[in-house]
């Protein structure tokens, strides 16, 4: 054995005589010896710090993302520009350390090198994935199809885009068109899928609530809604809610249509009009029930606004069942990009309460730092201040001031499907001062806001929504006393009501084209 290890010795290192620096270089490079190759490719750029090949493979072998890296690879793509892989490494790299919009542009310089190449869409597709930016994943994945119209691959994925923008119907054509290429079970179970999202659905539910006054809230109704356009729902609510504490009772009967529309993924907006019925004590009245929300949201490293608008009776009691108090308000909320994953945010609302009784104000805001460590996860410190013009009699709680200072987090997760949830809680310290009061000492608060959601299938799912909030200015409550506890669940169930079936929905296309 020594004999024959002696002699494999000799024979490598007989063939490495012959080997130029770079040959040797390559050759640990190949064998897996990544120290060796690293140190042999940084001595032929002692001799040769021009040699490309050896600039390239050293910033392999770096950290990507890395400083060092990402310089390296900026002097290969000046020494071969025309290298389409070149501007792709660099564009993974820089991407690494968080310029994503330098790793498309990188991107796109090997485009038009190599516009034929998947590699190029495939590559920009992933950083555009993770970075959140999903309205720019979609038109990566529509040039990819458009380059290569007979890649079955390109058509996959720009259905799975047109999907993750919630654009189901868009995404159904671009799997047919990838099944009529490559007939595989992945793509027409992904077809089936976005049929099942895009088609009419209902959605039964059930909840329950209650507070430390002892009122309870028993609700159940329906939405019904259909895919209008690509990109817009339309739908009806109906609800009957039952309110009632020891000595009376109430009921709200809900009647409204809705409207979803999302031209863009980072473009949200939901209107809502319709009308409630309050019935106490053999009486009834009718209120107009209106809402509007729009979201717009630049992801990961950009801004977002929130504008919302509502118009509804307050439910919190019988008594306002029975005296209606009309909730009039405007909210609008701001995020600004600070430094890296430090975010500003700031909200503000305005109120108008009407009632029989008198018309009262109410004006808060919320301002503090968001850290956000991805598209959907984040954790904050924020001051909160709510206060109203005048006490009232009216059967809500109207304080001169309400403060709040809280460590608050949101988080969505997604990798445990079919199962998701999302959360949104705080913890932390208010203090309340009442009209002709001094202000009382500080005391502990907390909420949480959840909701899991398990896929049964493709456009069948059942949510539970909870709710828990012990301060009279957390969510969207108006609260009915100073000291306010509130707990709610909301079970529900989405189905889909006769999607397309596959064999149809391809029978149609290619009768169409």
């Amino acid at each position: 054995m020594r004999a024959i290890a002696a002699l494999l010795i000799l024979l490598w290192a007989q063939a490495a005589v012959g080997q130029t620096p770079l040959q040797r270089a390559d050759a640990a490079y190949s064998s897996g010896d990544r120290e060796l190759a690293k140190s042999l490719y940084q001595s032929v750029l002692a001799s040769d710090p021009n040699n490309s090949r050896a600039i390239f493979q050293l910033a392999r072998l770096l950290k990507s993302g890395s400083a060092e890296s990402i310089a390296l690879l900026r002097r290969y793509v000046k020494l071969e520009p025309q290298d389409a892989w070149g501007y792709m490494a660099l564009g993974d790299a820089v991407a690494k350390s968080g310029a994503v919009d330098e790793a498309v542009g990188q991107y796109a310089a090997a485009r038009r090198i190599a516009p034929a190449e998947s590699d190029v869409y495939v590559g920009l597709g992933r950083i555009l994935r993770d970075a959140g930016r999903t309205d720019e994943l979609v038109a990566n994945d529509e040039r990819w199809a458009a380059a290569q119209p007979k890649n079955a691959d390109a058509w996959f994925e720009l259905g799975r885009a047109r999907q993750r923008a919630k654009r189901h119907a868009e995404g159904a054509d671009a799997y047919a068109a990838s099944y009529a290429l490559r007939k595989d079970e992945r793509t027409e179970e992904a077809l089936e899928g976005a049929l099942a999202e895009s088609g009419p659905s209902l959605r039964p539910f059930f909840g329950l609530s209650n507070d430390s006054d002892g009122n309870r809230i028993k609700r159940w109704g329906l939405d019904a809604e259909w895919q209008v356009t690509p990109r817009s729902r339309w739908g009806l609510h109906a609800e009957r809610a039952e309110v009632w504490d020891p000595f009376s009772t109430g009921t709200v009967d809900s009647l409204a249509l809705f409207a979803k529309w999302q031209p863009l993924s980072q473009l949200k907006l939901d209107a809502l009009g319709g009308v409630a019925r309050l019935t106490a004590n053999q009486a009834s009245q009718d209120r107009a029930l209106a809402g509007l929300r729009l979201r717009w949201n630049k992801p990961a490293e950009g801004p977002a606004v929130e504008l919302r608008a509502t118009q509804n009776p307050l439910l919190a009691t019988p008594g306002l069942v029975a005296q209606p108090v009309e909730l009039k308000e405007i909210k609008a909320g701001l995020d600004l990009p600070v430094a890296g994953p430090v975010r500003a945010r700031a909200r503000g609302q305005a109120s108008v309460l009407d009632s029989a009784i008198d018309v009262n104000h109410r004006s808060g805001y919320q301002v503090g730092p968001v850290y956000r460590w991805r598209p959907a996860a984040e954790v904050g410190v924020f001051y909160s201040r709510l206060g109203y013009d005048h006490v009232s009699a009216a059967g809500y709680f109207a304080p001169e001031r309400a403060e709040t200072i809280e460590l608050g987090t949101y988080l969505e997760y997604e990798g445990w499907a079919p199962l998701t949830f999302a959360i949104d809680a705080g913890a932390g310290q208010q203090r309340v001062q009442k009209f002709g009061e001094s202000v009382r000492d500080w005391i502990a608060t907390y909420r949480l806001w959840g909701m899991v959601s398990y896929a049964v299938k493709p456009g069948v799912s059942v949510d539970l929504e909870v709710e828990h909030y012990d301060s009279p200015i957390a969510g969207n409550a108006v609260a009915p006393t100073a000291n306010w506890r509130y707990n709610a669940a909301l079970l529900s169930l989405r189905f889909g009501v006769r999607p397309q079936t596959t064999r149809s929905f391809l029978s149609e296309r290619s009768g169409g084209n």
